[in-house]
């Protein structure tokens, strides 16, 4: 021991104390003692410059004349005319002044003795007092443009003007000139959302087999699935939409004079003109709604005779809606949770009924009927609307509802009186065979009754003398044509998110425990029935959270469709940018509507997590 000390005086001796040998072996040492402090250091000089610049703007925009609107607010600092270096030196104090606060805020929640709820107050006083010079900076930055940029007029007068163009894609609308932009933007969002729906469906489907493919113990067919996850995977959406519409449906579709030759069974034509299918209509809306209603009568049936009863004394009273909570006596159930399945049920009819009937969404006031903005024209509209059963109104009305009676069975579920079970035995199954037989044929009858199918009718002569091809056309009425952009669109989504599905699908597969799937063999199970029963079920609790991030690229993915001329909302809006001038407030709306759209199925997506998850495994 007393060697190693004196080698180690003797060398430090030979070194010399302030050697960098010295230093160097310290540091190597002590790294995080030394880097730390020089990291704090550089953050601190990043945000002091940086934020020093926001303030030097914000007081800037805060000199008398600068901004009309705050020339009568009394915190305005400087007066007119004032001199660059005085706003240079206030911001200087006023930098140093936040970093000082800032920074001791820090060193002050590191020492600690402090509760859990000043913890919180503190940090969130320190986030607020950082973020200080870049809010003011955007505040006073958006008014000052608004009074010296036309661009940034924030008023959607303009959306009521006539539109000036037209669309390629406008099923189930019927669009022209004179229409206004508001017409053209229902359209377009009409257009996004039905391709993304039937993508997001399309993806799924193809998702869990090619995922499950992957796994399977043929080479061949886990070889071919692993292809087609590599190839889509890896080669970017815009190249495949190319591809789509130029070599494969571009080059292969038949065309337009051929059309007689290429039907099936004169029900659907195909051309490089798209797609023909028979005109559906819906000729009693009544009816159909009672076909739908007949499947939600049959889940509130089955979800009253299944629900596992619950003493009142096992609920707690402080659960919001408790009010509600009395027994139902002629049933011997408990009333809260029938009517919120009722009510659920209610609000999903009057959302079909406003969804089918888009075509005649209109508002009850008119722009000159009104003097109010937007949003007041709008609530009024509303109002007016429910009256009359507009169907815009209808729609609106029954998604609040819908809303409001899925918060409410999430207070149900929490008290637990959405607990049920199922009779398994023969009698059971035979029963709820017996059942969903006569809900499938009623639906079926009622279907039947109120949809209405035309048979296209190509028009190829006129007054007895044979027409050229030219001058060939499907009757009015009689068809529907699904054009070759829609159909690039919807094939390129569904095949790109389908790779992305598979991977989720077989990671997640992959994550379950061995012993689930042995335990499945040893009840000799088929492997269909382990897939159905055992492995998906579980695997749903990590498959939904990753499926929703690409359910929702699939959502912004849509924005590709100018690249093949499909007129979606984004094509739309940037027409009318072109068109109007109003780039601020049209990029507003399409963020806004892509954040809608993207909440939506974040909700509905959260709404089937909780219902996985809520039982525990």
């Amino acid at each position: 021991m007393s060697s190693e000390g004196a080698t180690t005086e003797v060398e430090e001796a030979g070194l010399g104390k302030y050697s960098p040998v010295v230093y160097f072996n310290y540091f190597r040492k002590n790294a995080r003692a030394v880097v730390s402090p020089l990291f704090y250091l550089v953050a601190a000089l990043a945000y002091y410059t940086l934020a020093k610049k926001f303030v030097y703007n914000s007081l800037l925009n805060l000199t008398a004349g600068r901004i009309e609107k705050l020339s009568e607010f009394p915190f305005l600092i400087f007066e007119a005319g004032v001199a660059d270096e005085v706003v240079e030196t206030a911001s200087f104090y006023f930098t140093t002044a936040i970093c000082i606060s800032v920074f001791y805020g820090f060193y002050s929640l590191g020492k600690g003795n402090i509760t859990h709820r000043q913890y919180d107050i503190r940090l969130q006083a320190i986030a607020i007092l950082g973020a200080s010079p870049f809010i003011s900076y955007s505040i006073l930055h958006i008014l000052w443009l608004k009074e010296n940029d036309a661009s940034w007029y924030f008023d959607l007068v303009f959306m009521e003007e006539m539109a000036g163009f037209t669309l390629s894609n406008q099923w189930p609308f019927e669009t022209i000139l004179q229409d206004t932009r508001w017409q053209f933007y229902r359209v377009g969002l009409f257009n996004a959302i039905r391709v993304v729906l039937l993508s997001i469906a399309g993806c799924t489907i193809l998702g869990i087999v090619i995922g499950v493919s992957r796994l399977s113990r043929n080479r061949m067919l886990s070889g071919l699935a692993e292809s087609y996850v590599e190839f889509f995977r890896n080669m970017p959406l815009v190249v495949q939409l190319f591809f789509l519409y130029i070599v494969v449906l571009g080059a292969n579709l038949p065309p337009f004079k051929e059309i007689q030759d290429n039907s099936f069974f004169d029900w659907i034509f195909i051309s490089n003109r798209g797609v023909v299918v028979p005109e559906t209509e819906i000729v009693d809306m009544t009816l159909f709604l009672l076909g739908i209603g007949t499947l939600l009568a049959a889940r509130i049936y089955i979800r009253f005779s299944e629900r596992v009863l619950i003493d009142d004394d096992e609920i707690e009273p402080t659960q919001p809606f408790h009010f509600l909570r009395r027994p139902f006596a002629p049933f011997g159930k408990r009333i809260e949770p029938i009517l919120v399945d009722i009510i659920f049920a209610a609000s999903i009819l009057v959302v079909f009924y406003g969804i089918f009937n888009v075509v005649e969404w209109n508002y009850t006031v008119k722009p000159q009927a009104s003097e109010g903005g937007l949003i007041f024209r709008f609530l009024l509209s509303f109002v007016q609307g429910i009256s009359t059963y507009e169907p815009l109104s209808m729609f609106v009305l029954g998604l609040i509802i819908l809303i409001l009676s899925t918060l409410i069975t999430f207070n149900v579920d929490a008290d637990g009186l959405n607990t049920f079970t199922v009779d398994d035995s023969s009698k059971g199954l035979r029963y709820r065979s017996i059942m969903w037989g006569g809900v499938i044929l009623a639906m079926g009858i009622l279907f039947y009754l109120s949809i209405g199918v035309e048979q296209p009718n190509l028009i190829t002569e006129k007054n007895g003398e044979e027409l050229s091809w030219g001058l060939w056309k499907f009757e009015e009425g009689t068809s529907q044509s699904v054009s070759s952009m829609f159909l690039t669109l919807w094939i390129g989504l569904t095949l790109y998110t389908t790779a992305q599905v598979a991977e989720i699908v077989r990671g997640s597969i992959q994550s379950l425990p061995r012993g689930q799937v042995e335990a499945a063999i040893s009840l000799g199970l088929s492997p269909y029935q382990r897939l159905r029963l055992v492995i998906l079920p579980q695997a749903l609790r990590s498959m939904i959270p990753s499926m929703t991030n690409q359910y929702l690229n699939c959502w912004k993915n849509s924005s590709l469709a100018f690249v093949v001329g499909f007129s979606d909302f984004y094509a739309v809006f940037t027409t009318i940018v072109n068109n109007a001038g109003q780039a601020v407030p049209v990029f507003i709306m399409i963020l806004l509507t892509y954040q809608a759209g993207s909440l939506s199925i974040s909700a509905f997506m959260n709404y089937l997590n909780r219902s996985v998850t809520k039982v525990k495994i």
